[in-house]
């Protein structure tokens, strides 16, 4: 049985004793306003670009922690600072998203997806919940209902086209929008809110779940179909413990005892699949047809595909008793923080190669930020907490069925 109490301090202490004062020190931009994206070790920036999911996600971490852990001033303003840089120069004057601005906010890239949308709106509906004060709430919400209108364009526009070029749906995008839906649950009404959970859970459930392997597939063509090919056959271990993961707080928010156990099935399927025999860990990607992936960087291990690992077995665990899940747990646990803490206690490394070394010298990538670090450690710290209150009543000692 895990040590529950033990490991929830240890968990409290890495997030509030090491992540987040490196974020604090080092990510601002006191000059230009929002966050570095790229930081070495020592918290120089490599590169003064924002990309604007990762500004956002940022801005939610810091928002989440004052309101949920403890309303220290110093977090809501590091908040403040990344969501005002967003209402300044995060979309257009429809709140339509960019991908990337530059320093100073001017645009860079469009979007190709709902990532930034899904991660802005995020951001302002947590700052809404953090301050009360309404200026978050309508950008949220109307945010909310672009990036919604949009995708229901989008996938009305696809199934009605036929021919024309290869298609590909991306797991990341329903993966953003069921975590979007959660966390704006109350700016929709409760219809509007229960067909949009609807929607996005056939997308899960139906176009991305191989049937035979009962495992997502990270690419699909429109509408689910399958197409042979390294992208078509690929698995992304990351995406699905992320998706089982909200997946989990929908069951629990819900009631819904099947959702937690596909969340647990998908989770326990990848995980054997994904997890590195020989020497730990589990690679970026695998084949579900057992071919060679074609991707040079597959045995590279990445920070935020343990983490969310990590939250999400925990929180099977205490959802739905699986005896499988803290097994995982704790093999996970021992890799992570082994690989991935840098023991000089400044930050942690985002990337690692197989034999366990840093990749490179940075704490933060163009695409990876404090944002899985601060939720999934928040989460493993809130749930092992709530396994260490219930465990002395026996609360675990059934059987799983």
């Amino acid at each position: 049985m895990l040590e529950f109490q033990r490991l929830s301090a240890l968990y409290q202490e890495m997030l509030l004793g090491t992540i987040v004062p490196f974020w604090l020190r080092h990510s601002a931009d006191r000059t230009c306003g929002g966050f570095y994206n790229v930081l070495t070790d020592a918290g120089e920036v490599v590169d003064a670009d924002k990309a604007i999911t990762v500004q956002a996600q940022q801005a939610w971490a810091f928002a989440t922690l004052y309101k949920q852990v403890d309303a220290q001033a110093a977090w809501l303003e590091h908040a403040r600072h990344g969501a005002d840089f967003l209402a300044n120069y995060a979309h257009d004057h429809k709140l339509n998203c960019y991908s990337i601005v530059d320093r100073r906010g001017r645009p860079v890239a469009p979007a190709t997806d709902a990532l930034p949308d899904c991660a802005v709106a995020q951001a302002y509906v947590r700052m809404f919940a953090a301050t009360g004060n309404d200026d978050w709430a309508m950008p949220a919400k109307q945010t909310l209902q672009n990036l919604l209108r949009r995708r229901q364009a989008i996938r009305t526009g696809r199934a009605q086209e036929i021919g024309g070029f290869r298609q590909w749906q991306h797991l990341s995008e329903p993966v953003a929008v069921l975590k979007t839906l959660l966390d704006t649950r109350e700016l929709l009404s409760e219809e509007s809110w229960k067909e949009a959970i609807g929607e996005v859970l056939h997308e899960l459930l139906h176009e991305f779940t191989d049937r035979r392997a009962d495992l997502l597939r990270e690419y699909v063509l429109p509408e689910g179909s399958f197409c042979n090919t390294p992208q078509g056959r690929q698995l992304s271990p990351g995406l699905t413990f992320q998706a089982a993961g909200y997946m989990l707080d929908l069951a629990h928010l819900t009631n819904n005892r099947k959702l937690s156990m596909q969340a647990i099935a998908w989770s326990l399927r990848i995980a054997e699949w994904a997890w590195d025999t020989a020497v730990g860990g589990f690679v970026q990607w695998v084949d579900m047809k057992d071919q060679p992936v074609p991707e040079p960087t597959v045995n590279h291990r990445l920070a935020w595909v343990h983490l969310e690992a990590l939250s999400t077995f925990i929180k099977g665990y205490l959802y739905t008793h699986h005896p499988e899940c803290p097994k995982w747990f704790s093999r996970v646990h021992d890799y992570t923080f082994t690989g991935f803490a840098d023991p000089t206690g400044k930050g942690w490394y985002p990337v690692i190669d197989a034999k366990g070394q840093p990749v490179l010298p940075l704490k933060a990538t163009p695409t990876e930020g404090c944002y899985h670090q601060i939720k999934c450690m928040h989460e493993a710290w809130q749930t092992l907490e709530q396994c260490a209150l219930l465990q002395p009543a026996g609360r675990y000692s059934r059987t799983y069925r």
